[in-house]
């Protein structure tokens, strides 16, 4: 039977209770990827579940009040009358902690989700140097960048204790494994991390029949060693080492438009490895889709694309909008959107309850778009830092988003 969320307030979230996000080499952990991150040190390591912030949110949400510090997203999207990640991750069942009855808040995570480091070979335009060690270099290149409010910030330091924290990580995730059931690596890209091996590694010498390990990955990896790691986790599926394996590929819209956005993509490298991953029948294949200043008027064709293979197979989807920084969110345009929204939701696939639940999603998304207003400051700030990433990286956005200087050129 299938065993569902237990804890029914108003507020109540899943995720604070079943998942926790471990940035290692930040040295911070979160259970969103929308709220603020609580530190960590190696000696305060194994509370990276149970730390006081996570704690204090848990007894608000039994309480059905809303935690500060980024629960707002889901409780904007909820007034809107959308459904939020809150309600969407409440449907999925078989994630509660081990020791979770019905008001426990001290527990052991069910999703354990490690970023080892920030190498990465790409520097997505909403992407900082904690996730990118492209653009901490080109950060380090040109320098800080500070002007009518805009900053963009060129420090960045691995936590003193970061070597200490990995081997924390490890003997944690020793001792508790058999309580995590998905277990997730993201970065930077992990293909191109050292600690990527030592996490396959570490699966080959265990067994948890319950475990989900999936990978997100922006796809831009030489075709031959992207086929050489497959072949090495298709053994853990095959030795029955764990359940399944999952990979989460990052795009977001299309052509020249997505290229922009995620810089260091060439989609047809990308195309080139998700096509070669739809023939892989073993694998549970999902797209992973961020929702930007910069995307709506392509995503249809994203899915347009997507579409001609769930002919062949089922392929997942999830979706993310950026709340931060500010000025690539998507809601300060206000109503905008309206018609690429309506051309989206004409090709978006409705068959599959997980279909079905994405375009709730989208349309959550789409509601609080819409019900924002024009926020002119902010277009004032996009226009500025796209005019900065074209020096920088020597590109033209006028060119490239045809929609868009018309909007931007004429805010003051």
């Amino acid at each position: 039977m299938n065993k569902y969320f237990p804890i029914k307030t108003a507020t109540a979230c899943q995720l604070k209770w079943n998942w926790s996000s471990i940035y290692l080499y930040d040295g911070t952990t979160n259970s969103c990827h929308r709220v603020q991150s609580s530190p960590l040190t190696a000696d305060t390591f194994h509370t990276f579940h149970n730390t006081p912030k996570k704690l204090a949110d848990r007894k608000l949400m039994l309480d059905g009040e809303w935690p500060s510090g980024g629960c707002e997203y889901c409780q904007k999207i909820e007034l809107a009358g959308g459904v939020s990640d809150r309600l969407f991750h409440l449907n999925i069942p078989n994630l509660v902690p081990k020791e979770l009855v019905s008001t426990e808040i001290e527990v052991t995570p069910r999703i354990v989700e490690v970023y080892f480091d920030n190498v990465c070979n790409m520097s997505c335009i909403y992407c900082n140097n904690l996730f990118s060690s492209k653009i901490q270099q080109e950060n380090k290149k040109f320098g800080r960048y500070e002007q009518d409010g805009l900053v963009i910030d060129n420090t960045f330091a691995r936590h003193p204790e970061f070597a200490q924290m990995t081997s924390k990580f490890w003997e944690w995730m020793d001792t508790n494994y058999d309580s995590v059931y998905r277990l997730q690596v993201l970065g930077g890209e992990p293909f191109y991390q050292a600690e990527f091996d030592t996490c396959l590694d570490f699966l080959y010498n265990r067994t948890n029949h319950n475990l989900e390990f999936n990978v997100v990955s922006n796809l831009m990896i030489a075709p031959d060693k992207f086929k050489a790691h497959i072949a090495k986790i298709k053994q853990l599926v095959a030795q029955r080492k764990i359940k399944r394996f999952d990979l989460t590929a990052s795009i977001d819209c299309w052509g020249t438009e997505q290229e922009y956005i995620r810089h260091g993509l060439a989609l047809a490298q990308w195309r080139e490895n998700f096509e070669f991953l739809v023939k892989e029948k073993w694998i549970t294949l999902n797209i992973n889709q961020v929702i930007s200043a910069l995307s709506i008027p392509t995503m249809k064709d994203l899915i347009v694309y997507i579409n001609e293979f769930r002919q062949q197979r089922e392929i997942g989807h999830y979706l993310i909008s950026v709340n931060d920084p500010s000025y690539l969110n998507p809601d300060i345009f206000g109503d905008f959107f309206e018609p690429e929204f309506e051309q989206l939701f004409a090709v978006l696939p409705t068959e599959t309850w997980q279909q079905q639940e994405i375009a709730k999603y989208m349309q959550g998304v789409r509601m609080q778009i819409a019900s924002s207003k024009k926020n002119l400051a902010d277009l004032k700030k996009l226009r500025q830092y796209l005019d900065e990433i074209d020096r920088r990286r020597n590109l033209d956005w006028r060119k490239t988003f045809t929609w868009l200087p018309e909007v931007l050129d004429n805010v003051v």
